[in-house]
């Protein structure tokens, strides 16, 4: 980053690593980095985002409360068949026991559950390298135990090591009860326009000049670097029909598919 901006690089270091770094977080995001979690509120209102802010709230209302009853009956169903922890858990689980096959455990503290995780090869000659396992303190070194609050591969094969139950080394938002307990509330319908009062306020219009341009893909805005340069002397290729000389927007092939069926691809 230095190498490409020093200023932006002084601007990210007065910041608090822990607001923006996974391993000074002490583990508040769960895994979550960046703008992943918008992404999902994104994708989730991604039919409402241009309307007006009255019909915006009103969408954004009626989508949570749809998500909530979905969210809410599905939790309950898996927490009356007797389960745990919610699926993306037991997914990741199953995946850590699949990747402890081949470690060697050595216990150093048996009251303080001090361990030593050696990965070795398939083959068991070499070494790929070593990691320290706390399961007291739910750490491990390669920082997937207490980022995630679950235990990682290491952890899960010192557990087997010495007899314990992974379940209990699993942070409790990853029980279904927790997650029930988010979607057990209901939200109550909202006041039918008929009976809100009347708006005496003053009418807004939007400026037609600031709309979103409904055909085509809208303008990137991001900041390109060289892997996105395209290749010189490279030409066009339609993803329509596959020729060269032109693109996608251009091609007879869309227009002709408009004009009979109805619609556009």
């Amino acid at each position: 980053m230095r190498t490409e901006n020093p200023a932006m690089c002084d601007w990210a270091n007065r910041m608090e690593y822990d607001k923006w770094t996974q391993h000074e977080d002490s583990g508040r995001r769960f895994g979550h980095m960046t703008t992943n979690i918008s992404e999902c509120v994104n994708s989730v209102l991604k039919g409402t985002r241009n309307l007006p802010v009255t019909s915006l709230v009103k969408s954004t209302y009626g989508r949570l409360a749809e998500l909530f009853v979905v969210y809410g009956q599905t939790a309950e169903a898996q927490l009356g068949s007797g389960h745990e922890f919610c699926q993306a858990l037991v997914k990741a689980i199953d995946q850590n026991i699949r990747d402890s096959r081949c470690f060697t455990v050595t216990l150093y503290d048996r009251h303080q559950s001090e361990y030593t995780v050696t990965e070795m090869t398939p083959t068991k000659n070499f070494s790929l390298g070593s990691y320290r396992v706390s399961l007291k303190d739910h750490t491990c070194d390669c920082g997937h135990f207490q980022a995630l609050h679950y235990p990682c591969c290491h952890a899960i094969v010192c557990c087997a090591h010495s007899r314990l139950n992974w379940a209990s080394y699993v942070h409790e938002v990853y029980r279904m009860t927790e997650v029930f307990n988010v979607y057990k509330h209901g939200l109550v319908p909202p006041i039918p326009e008929g009976l809100c009062p009347p708006y005496a306020g003053p009418t807004v219009i939007p400026d037609p000049n600031m709309s979103r341009a409904r055909e085509r893909r809208p303008k990137a805005t991001r900041i390109r670097g060289s892997i996105d340069q395209s290749v010189e002397n490279h030409p066009k290729h339609c993803g329509l029909c596959r020729q060269l000389g032109y693109t996608r927007g251009n091609c007879d092939q869309r227009r002709y598919t408009a004009a009979g069926d109805g619609y556009m691809l």
